[in-house]
């Protein structure tokens, strides 16, 4: 053990712990990112209204009958966060490609389940 105190610097001890210290917190920042449904409302506003009803009530909208809207998707039973964002991520005919990022998609999906009643 005397050894290796004697190989390793005091230098070399500060710039492991410098890295470990960094990596840690860059982990724990990743880990705090969250799904914003108020994020997602909005890119849904710019986004989805063409289409989809996107607030929880009908208002004055004009879209097809065939599309479901947001509360409604989000009321389909055992609808999950993970479930909506993949039918994003994996659109169906007729939906069309919308080009999003990851936290795009999973606030879109947090907005949409905040619609659950």
């Amino acid at each position: 053990m005397l050894l290796l105190a004697r190989m390793i610097s005091p230098r070399s001890l500060a710039v492991s712990g410098i890295a470990v210290i960094t990596l840690a917190l860059a982990g724990a920042a990743v880990a705090q990112i969250h799904p914003d449904a108020k994020t997602g409302k909005a890119i849904a506003e710019k986004l989805c209204v063409g289409c989809h009803i996107v607030g929880a009530e009908a208002a004055g909208a004009s879209v097809s009958s065939d599309v479901p809207s947001f509360e409604q998707i989000a009321n389909v039973p055992d609808q999950t966060v993970k479930s909506i964002a993949g039918a994003i991520v994996i659109p169906h005919p007729p939906m069309p490609q919308i080009q999003l990022t990851r936290e795009e998609i999973g606030d879109v999906a947090a907005y949409i389940i905040s619609l659950k009643k």
